[in-house]
């Protein structure tokens, strides 16, 4: 048995890790950019899944209006097929894995969101580059360039089989999270301070 890490950005990805082998596959799409769960079932049919675990997905500004309802109607779905496809099922934000990982990058006060997300990134491929540095030959494209959806998706299958057997707390209905505070708790700096028992975040 083994964990299923959803990466569901916009070079999103899929990771398989039964401790052994970490299996890839870029997030399919339909020809209108919406997630393909046809094709997602049948990659994951028979896979061996013990955890499903979906990185939490938050809007930028620069992500524009029609963007951030794509994002939205892609996460939502993601989560709706998961919940049927695994009773465990857990949310995790990008700050948890990463800062698990030791992935902790001081950006200049004049550096812009886009350049700080590109330095993260970054950090994040290098870390994995020291993990399993054959695995993240399959994080850069053709030309080269960062596929850093497949680089995210490892780290949190990583993240998520080293927690999974002692840290998970399912709810009564099998939608639960990993309990660690960074999950429980709102995030700091973030307005609003609504809870939800399922996801162990803010809704």
């Amino acid at each position: 048995m083994g964990v299923l890490a959803i990466d569901c950005g916009k070079q999103g990805a899929l990771c398989f890790h039964d401790g052994s082998y970490f299996h890839t596959w870029n997030m399919p799409y339909t020809p209108d950019n919406e997630v393909d769960l046809l094709e997602l079932s049948r990659i994951t049919y028979q896979l061996p899944i013990e955890t499903i675990i979906i990185e939490e997905q938050t809007s930028f500004a620069s992500d524009g209006r029609f963007g951030a309802f794509t994002m939205g109607l892609n996460y939502g779905r993601l989560l709706a097929w998961a919940e049927k496809r695994c009773s465990l099922l857990c949310r995790v934000r990008p700050q948890h894995w990463q800062a698990y990982h030791g992935i902790q990058v001081k950006h200049p006060k004049e550096a812009s969101s886009a350049e700080k997300k590109r330095a993260t990134k970054l950090a994040a491929y290098n870390h994995l580059k020291k993990l399993h540095p054959q695995i993240a030959e399959r994080c850069l494209g053709k030309r080269g360039g960062l596929l850093d959806g497949l680089v995210d998706a490892i780290l949190i299958a990583t993240w998520g089989y080293n927690e999974r057997g002692h840290s998970y707390l399912p709810t009564s209905n099998g939608f639960g999270c990993f309990p660690h505070p960074e999950l429980t708790g709102t995030p700091k700096g973030s307005k609003g301070g609504q809870r939800s028992s399922r996801s162990g975040g803010k809704r």
